[in-house]
């Protein structure tokens, strides 16, 4: 084997090695490169998932507006009926004095009396159907307000939730990057 030979087998074999190492550096660039797409694609479930918590928040304001609405309308409600109640109360009073008067003429006016009476009862009865009528919008609006109050507190759980995934998803983008440029 002469000179030559010998240099060309060296020559040969280094051609060999590097072909190994770029065969190598290349498996690594496609590894990398998969990675990247698989960090993308998750990077694009988190973007979606964000889209979908920005819908539920603005469908969730959307419910909030329709219950101020509610209560608005049932704070009119109860002013009307605060306002019927000084009516009747008005009107209370106005029959008890009837009353004063036409105990003085008891023996003309029993007729009158029972039905006045009857209408004394017919507007407790109405008093007591407003209250709970009442009573049963307090309740609707205090089930209301906590069911919100619970879909606002998971909503700030799964906002928590998805920065601290941003943030380790960034982090191992940085790590990734490092292992990639060194």
């Amino acid at each position: 084997m002469t000179m030559s030979d010998a240099l060309l087998a060296q020559v040969l074999d280094r051609l060999n090695a590097m072909d190994g190492t770029l065969r190598l550096l290349v498996e690594g660039q496609e590894r990398l490169e998969r990675e990247q797409i698989a960090i993308r694609q998750e990077q694009e479930e988190i973007r979606k998932e964000q889209q979908e918590i920005r819908r539920e928040q603005q469908e969730i304001r959307k419910e909030q507006q329709e219950i101020r609405k509610e209560q608005q309308e049932i704070r009119l409600e109860q002013q009307r009926l605060r306002q019927e109640q000084d009516s009747l109360r008005a009107g209370q009073t106005e029959l008890n004095g009837i009353v004063a008067a036409l105990l003085h003429r008891q023996d003309e006016t029993d007729a009158k009396l029972e039905a006045l009476a009857a209408d004394v009862h017919q507007l407790h009865q109405e008093f007591a159907s407003l209250k709970q009528t009442v009573d049963r919008l307090e309740q609707k609006i205090d089930s209301r307000y906590e069911q919100l109050t619970a879909q606002i507190e998971d909503i700030k759980l799964d906002l928590n939730f998805i920065a601290h995934r941003t943030v380790d998803n960034e982090r191992i983008i940085y790590k990734l990057k490092e292992m990639l440029f060194r």
